[in-house]
């Protein structure tokens, strides 16, 4: 795989890997929100360093520990002292039942206009906040209120063109 189709694949972050466990280069996983069902669902994954480019390919070897703090062992860590390289960096992971979710770039949102199903204009995306269980929507409204949508399958989709978002009718009152 070209650097550059793995730069436009659908990355999901599984968190960042973390503290080394033992000798045999075993790194526990901060997990990122819904991290722990991305690993298991993911069928390849890369190493990046925040913020960075350039991916790694690699495989998950072993998958340990518990839900709430997982142990993860790579192919591109085999011992102890390469683990430790790796510490801070993130795992991201693709392909499998991923490829079929929708996946949105934060820099792709911002300044997309939202409407609702039946076409009626709610704001422009001004923010995408981090939250525990997902990212939140910051909405600039016309009359200049903030709105704040879960971005969440259920409520936000992207048009059919990709131009705007479409939240579902009934979310927000009609003014």
């Amino acid at each position: 795989m070209s650097d550059q189709s793995q730069r436009d694949a659908s990355l999901w972050s599984c968190g960042s890997l973390g503290k080394l466990h033992g000798l045999a280069g075993e790194l526990y996983l901060n997990l990122a929100p819904d991290g722990l069902e991305r690993l298991v669902a993911g069928e390849r994954f890369y190493v990046a360093a925040a913020g960075a480019d350039e991916l790694r390919p690699c495989v998950v070897t072993r998958c340990g520990g518990t839900d709430r703090r997982p142990l993860v062992c790579l192919d591109l860590a085999p011992d102890r002292e390469s683990a430790r390289a790796l510490q801070g960096r993130e795992l991201l992971a693709a392909g499998g039942e991923l490829d079929a979710r929708p996946n949105y770039r934060v820099g792709d949102l911002l300044g997309l206009p939202v409407r609702t199903a039946s076409g009626r204009f709610v704001g422009e995306v001004g923010e995408v906040l981090e939250s525990p269980a997902h990212e939140i929507l910051s909405l600039r409204a016309p009359d200049g209120h903030s709105i704040l949508i879960p971005l969440v399958e259920a409520l936000v989709a992207p048009s059919p063109s990709g131009d705007a978002l479409i939240v579902v009718d009934g979310l927000l009152e009609d003014s």
